[in-house]
């Protein structure tokens, strides 16, 4: 397998366990439901309010002699019930379960899980909230 695709693969593998980890965290499931609305593919009817994944970025990011790899995952969520407040107790609430991640994952280790942003605002259409949740996450080869 070339390096690109050792990176993808790797990637996917963090993103699931990632997922799987948000999903099964009893305060999340509180706000977005049993299992938990966190979507990582297009949903055309979504219930409200959800998460979804945006986009996950990866680069190579190696050091000390060991390979590894850099990643940011953007969830956003969106939620048209309960105002600002509701969509800010979301964002609060994975922002929290990202700080508490406990992933585990064949061939390499999470060495830093740091949320990097997160904001909310009104759409556009001023029919929901939409919240911003940016992680950065960084793994290393396990030895």
């Amino acid at each position: 397998m070339s390096a690109d695709g050792m990176i993808w693969s790797a990637g996917a593998d963090l993103q699931r366990a990632f997922l799987m980890a948000l999903r099964a965290d009893s305060d999340v499931q509180a706000l977005l439901g049993t299992p938990a609305r966190i979507y990582d593919d297009e949903t055309p009817e979504p219930v409200f309010p959800c998460a979804q994944l945006e986009r996950h970025e990866v680069a190579d990011r190696g050091s000390a002699g060991s390979a590894g790899q850099a990643h940011t995952i953007t969830l956003g969520v969106r939620s048209r019930f309960g105002g600002r407040a509701a969509a800010q107790e979301i964002v609060g609430t994975l922002r929290a379960a990202t700080d508490r991640l406990e992933v585990s994952l064949s061939g390499q280790r999470i060495v830093l899980v740091q949320t990097v942003y997160c904001d909310v605002m009104r759409t556009s259409d001023l029919r929901e909230f939409r919240g911003i949740v940016r992680v950065r996450l960084l793994t290393e080869e396990a030895s």
